[in-house]
């Protein structure tokens, strides 16, 4: 019930009062007039007034306080959230972005269900480098006095990243590894930034000392050490009984149900894969793969393995890549992780995607749609690569220059003009429909005949010719055409293919302009 509902319960409530009040008055004149049966009634119905507003207000009272117990409880709720998520941090800042004045918050009594305030300050990063420089090991106070820079948190936060990192203070004369964790704050206190530091050493010489035992050759050691690198599913192999444990960092890769321990990897895998597992299309590839003697093979060749395939996931396929290698100075183990690349791999086409349409537009003429001079450049080099490499392409070079644009663009301006060249640009692709056309000048077009447009070229060209002259007396588009074919025998670049396309389509412009007047 909110404040606004409660006024008005109350209002209510007087006003039915006061209407008691009346009835009471009105039933005392009654009885002052003789009006006997009328006072009685009168004094019922104020009597029964005066019950509901009592009981209205009980009711009222009884709901405002079970709203409020309620309101109480959930604050009560959400403090030890806070304060229970908070024990994990040695110090908790709330760092406020407009100023840099800042507030620590720590949980000084275990049996406290509340955050104390432990500290503040006008300037956070002032204070931080004041700390980093007298409580921080020499070795990475350069590393924290960057991170905690103002400069280096705001452009993390513009990117919306988080960040880690572990550092070691000195504590009582005693070096421990702590962690820094930044975070921006969300929705209305976004204009604050959180900074949570936590005691870790336990933690962190632990990995330090599993890092050491793969260094030695110890079989956990070696896979601790593979899942610090971020893998999902690890298998460790002996190459001599096939032999295999399995180890699953990941609840998703877990329900793949393989088994944490087997005699037979090898055939295991080609039994998990033909149930299913594998993406259909990669199938075939990955069962040739690992198939016992092929695999090997590959792993002594070349010391390593990596696979990338589609596994199915939540009966959904995702991206994964599998690499192999062998332990340190022993080549009768092999340690396989599965690591998932889906995320990587979208964003991977998402970029190529991208960069094919940034291409595109800069392969592409504004006013037409079709390609550009830039993208006849390329083609060009392909072409003569190919000729110098003596693949002998097979391919005609047409060239249309239009007819009468200065004259339009003088007397009916460039708008006008330009409608012109787009309505003969239509007329060049509608002949060569299957041949890419390049618009290399205001008023010129190139035309590069393979296949179908190739075989037909001479017809192709007289049919535009044709329309050319249809077009000339019924006041249309009139452009001038020529064609060249490349000669292996002769032409050692496209450019002479060109020239000589360049020489018919002037011919063939004199021709028209000789009828025309």
């Amino acid at each position: 019930m909110n404040r606004k509902n409660t006024v008005l319960h109350y209002v209510i409530s007087i006003c039915t009062a006061i209407i008691s009040l009346v009835l009471q008055v009105t039933a005392i004149v009654y009885l002052r007039t003789g009006l006997y049966n009328e006072a009685e009634t009168a004094f019922l119905l104020s009597y029964a007034l005066i019950a509901v507003v009592l009981l209205y207000l009980y009711f009222i009272c009884h709901l405002v306080n079970k709203i409020r117990i309620k309101a109480k409880n959930h604050s009560i709720t959400f403090t030890r959230m806070a304060t229970s998520l908070a024990r994990d941090y040695d110090g908790i800042y709330y760092i406020n972005t407009e100023d840099d004045s800042y507030v620590e918050y720590g949980v000084t009594d275990d049996d406290d269900e509340t955050l104390r305030l432990v500290s503040s300050g006008d300037n956070f990063y002032t204070d931080a480098e004041k700390n980093i420089k007298d409580s921080v090991c020499d070795e990475d106070k350069q590393k924290m006095l960057k991170i905690l820079s103002k400069e280096n948190i705001e452009n993390a936060m513009n990117n919306n990243d988080v960040l880690h990192e572990y550092f070691r203070i000195f504590v009582d004369g005693v070096e421990r590894y702590h962690n820094l964790k930044v975070i921006q704050g969300h929705g209305v206190e976004e204009k604050y930034i959180v900074v949570g530091i936590r005691d870790v050493d336990a933690q962190k010489r632990r990995e330090i000392e599993m890092k050491s035992a793969a260094e030695e050759g110890i079989t956990f050691g070696k896979i601790a050490q593979a899942l610090a690198s971020g893998y999902e599913v690890l298998y460790y192999v002996d190459l001599e009984t096939d032999e295999f444990y399995e180890y699953c960092a990941s609840e998703e890769y877990s329900k793949l149900d393989i088994g944490s321990h087997g005699t037979d990897f090898f055939g295991t895998s080609q039994r998990n894969m033909e149930r299913g597992d594998i993406y259909p299309e990669d199938y075939p590839m990955m069962a040739a793969a690992m198939e016992r003697e092929s695999f090997i093979n590959s792993m002594q060749t070349r010391g390593f393995l990596s696979l990338t395939y589609r596994l199915m996931l939540n009966d959904l396929p995702e991206y994964v890549n599998l690499r192999a290698v062998f332990p340190k100075n022993d080549d009768k183990h092999v340690v396989i992780g599965v690591i998932n690349i889906n995320e990587a791999m979208q964003r991977e086409r998402e970029y190529k995607q991208q960069i094919d349409n940034v291409m595109n537009l800069a392969n592409r003429d504004a006013l037409t749609g079709v390609k550009n001079k830039n993208a006849y450049n390329n083609l060009e080099a392909e072409l003569n690569k190919q000729i110098t490499n003596e693949s002998k392409p097979e391919f005609a070079i047409a060239i249309c220059d239009v007819n009468n644009l200065k004259q339009i663009n003088d007397t009916r301006g460039h708008k006008a003009g330009d409608a012109y060249i787009r309505e003969a640009c239509m007329m060049v692709c509608r002949v060569f429909k299957h041949s890419p056309v390049y618009r290399v000048g205001g008023d010129e077009f190139v035309v590069v005949m393979r296949g179908d447009d190739y075989d037909n070229r001479n017809a192709l060209l007289t049919e535009l010719r044709t329309q050319v002259e249809i077009n000339k007396e019924e006041g249309g588009i009139v452009l001038a055409c020529g064609l060249s074919t490349y000669n292996e025998h002769k032409d050692i670049s496209v450019a002479e293919v060109f020239e000589r396309a360049d020489y018919e389509m002037y011919k063939n412009k004199k021709i028209l302009k000789s009828t025309q007047d």
